[in-house]
C-alpha cells in the first residue's frame, strides 16, 4: 500500500510540475522565438545560416549528414550526454515547415543559460537529442511536397533509394534512438473527430504491421502522446487529434517503429486566424520541451496506454468557408444548396510569400460539415461573379477604383489591355483578366469560388478567389486575387 501511494504521489507531483512548465513555456515563448522566420516559407539557406551560427557555440554539435539531390546540405544537430538518444527530423515534406521554425525555438530555449537551467541540465542529462532541422531543402526551396524528382520522401522507408531517405535511415542505424519525432503539417480541413474544431495538432503512434499490433515500443509512443494530448488539452482543448494508424510499409513512421524507435508523429494542421502557423509553431515548441521531460523523468511508463485511444479520430470535415442554405436557380427554378469552398496555398517563385488558389469544393447538402467561416444564408440567392465592364490599360490604373464599391456591384473581376505582371497573383483583391480573355466564374465543383450572395435583391456577399467580403459590415480580407492572360 505504502509503495502504491508512493507511486501515485509521484506520478501526481510530475503532472503538476508539467502543468507548470506548460504555462509557464507558453508565456514565456517569445523570448525563445527565432526572428529569423516570420511566415510559412522556410528556406534552406536560412536553416543553414542559423546552423552555421551553432558551431560557433560549445553546446550543440552539428554534422553535415550529406547532400540532397540538389547538392543542398542537410544536418545533424545534437546536444545533450545521456544515454537515451532521441532524433527528432523536420520538413520530410518540403512545403511543411512548422516545425522546423519550432526546432530552431527550442535551440534558443537551450541557449538561454538564465532560463529553465534546471530543466535543462536535467534534461540533457538523462537524454542525448538529435535534430534534423530539415530533411527535403530541395522541396523546401519550391515550397512542395516532394524532393526534386517529385518523389516522396515518406514513401521511400523500404527501397531507401534517395539520399535524403538514405541520410534519415544511417541517422536511425547509427545513434539508434529509442524516441523518435516525425515533424509534419497537415491540411487545415481536417476535425477533431466529428465537431467543429480543427485538428490543430494530430499525433500518431504509428502500426508496425498490417494487424496493428502493440508491442512495447508502440506502447511508450502511445504512453508519450497520453501525456502530450494531456499537456496541450490546457492550451487548445478540443483541438487534439489522433492520425489513422493503417499500416503503411513504405513510411518512415511505421518502419522506425518496426526497428525499435517509439515514433512519434506530429502533424500541425489548422487554427483559425493563424494562416502563417505562427501559433501551432509555439505548441510544437511548447510539445516538444514536454516530450524531453516526459522521457528524462521516464513518466510514459506510468501512463496508461489505452487513454490513446479516447482522442479523436481526425476527420476532414472543415471547409474554409461553409454557406449553408442558399438558393441558386436553374431554368426558373430555385434549388436549395450548401456551398463549400476551399483555398490552396501557392508560394511565389523567388519571394518568401504564400498566396491562395480558392476553389468551389463541394455543392448540395453540406450538413455534416463545418466551415472556419460559417454563415447560414436562409432566403438569400447566389450569383457568379461579374466581370467589371470597364477596361483598364495597365495594372496601375486599378490603384484609382474604390474596389469596396466595385464588390458591392457583385464584381470580382476586372479586365486589364496591358498586363505587366509576371505573377500568377496580385495583391489586388480582385481577379485581373487580359482584355481579350474570357474566365469561367459558374458556380461550379472544382471551378474558382467567384461568386456573390444577395439578401432581398441587393448585394450582402461577394466571394473573391475563395476569400468572403461582407459588404453590410465592410469585413473581410481578400488576400489575394489572380491573374489571368
Amino acid at each position: 500500500m505504502r509503495k502504491f501511494l508512493f507511486i501515485y504521489l509521484l506520478f501526481i507531483g510530475n503532472a503538476v510540475g508539467q502543468f507548470n512548465l506548460t504555462e509557464s513555456l507558453y508565456h514565456s515563448y517569445p523570448g525563445f522565438k527565432e526572428k529569423t522566420f516570420q511566415g510559412r516559407i522556410v528556406k534552406h539557406s536560412e536553416v543553414k545560416s542559423l546552423v552555421e551560427q551553432l558551431k560557433t557555440g560549445e553546446l550543440f554539435r552539428v554534422k553535415e549528414l550529406g547532400q540532397s539531390l540538389e547538392g543542398r546540405e542537410i544536418y545533424l544537430v545534437s546536444i545533450g550526454k545521456g544515454p537515451v538518444n532521441v532524433l527528432a527530423w523536420s520538413q520530410m515534406h518540403g512545403d511543411e515547415p512548422t516545425a522546423t521554425m519550432a526546432l530552431f525555438d527550442i535551440f534558443n530555449f537551450f541557449m538561454k543559460e538564465s532560463e529553465y537551467k534546471e530543466l535543462k541540465n536535467h534534461i540533457l542529462s538523462k537524454l542525448t537529442l538529435h535534430f534534423i532541422p530539415m530533411l527535403n531543402p530541395d522541396g523546401a526551396e519550391k515550397f512542395t511536397r516532394r524532393n526534386v524528382l517529385s518523389i516522396d520522401l515518406n514513401r521511400d522507408a523500404g527501397r531507401v533509394e534517395f539520399p535524403e531517405a538514405q541520410i534519415l535511415k544511417s541517422v536511425r542505424d547509427s545513434i539508434k534512438p529509442e524516441f523518435g519525432f516525425n515533424l509534419h503539417d497537415q491540411n487545415p480541413r481536417y476535425s477533431a473527430g466529428n465537431s467543429h474544431r480543427t485538428a490543430t495538432i494530430s499525433f500518431l503512434a504509428p502500426a508496425f504491421n498490417y494487424e496493428k499490433e502493440i508491442n512495447d515500443v508502440r506502447k511508450n509512443t502511445m504512453a508519450v502522446i497520453v501525456r502530450l494530448s494531456e499537456e496541450l488539452g490546457k492550451v487548445i482543448p478540443g483541438h487534439i487529434a489522433r492520425y489513422n494508424d493503417d499500416f503503411e510499409p513504405r513510411a518512415f513512421g511505421d518502419n522506425f517503429v518496426k526497428w525499435g524507435t517509439s515514433s512519434i508523429l506530429i502533424e500541425s494542421g489548422g487554427w483559425v486566424n493563424d494562416p502563417e502557423k505562427q501559433f501551432i509553431r509555439k505548441l510544437n515548441f511548447i510539445a516538444l520541451i514536454n516530450a524531453f521531460k516526459i522521457i528524462a523523468d521516464e513518466e510514459f511508463k506510468c501512463v496508461d496506454y489505452h487513454k490513446y485511444f479516447n482522442i479523436p479520430e481526425n476527420d476532414k470535415l472543415i471547409f474554409n468557408i461553409l454557406l449553408r442554405n442558399l438558393n441558386i436557380t436553374f431554368n426558373g427554378k430555385k434549388y436549395l444548396i450548401d456551398i463549400g469552398v476551399n483555398r490552396e496555398e501557392k508560394a511565389e517563385p523567388g519571394t518568401n510569400r504564400i498566396f491562395y488558389y480558392g476553389t468551389i469544393d463541394d455543392i448540395g447538402d453540406l450538413s455534416i460539415f463545418y466551415g472556419n467561416e460559417e454563415i447560414n444564408c436562409e432566403g438569400m440567392d447566389i450569383f457568379p461573379g461579374k466581370v467589371y465592364p470597364e477596361i483598364f490599360q495597365t495594372v496601375d490604373d486599378l490603384k484609382k477604383i474604390n474596389f469596396t464599391d466595385l464588390l458591392t456591384g457583385g464584381f470580382t473581376t476586372v479586365k486589364v489591355e496591358n498586363i505587366e505582371l509576371n505573377s500568377r497573383f496580385t495583391k489586388i483583391p480582385f481577379n485581373i483578366v487580359s482584355s481579350g480573355k474570357n474566365i469561367d466564374q459558374s458556380i461550379v465543383v472544382d471551378n474558382k469560388a467567384n461568386f456573390y450572395v444577395t439578401e432581398n435583391g441587393k448585394v450582402r456577399f461577394v466571394i473573391v478567389n475563395g476569400f468572403l467580403f461582407d459588404v453590410e459590415t465592410q469585413k473581410g480580407k481578400i488576400s489575394n486575387g489572380l491573374v489571368f492572360r
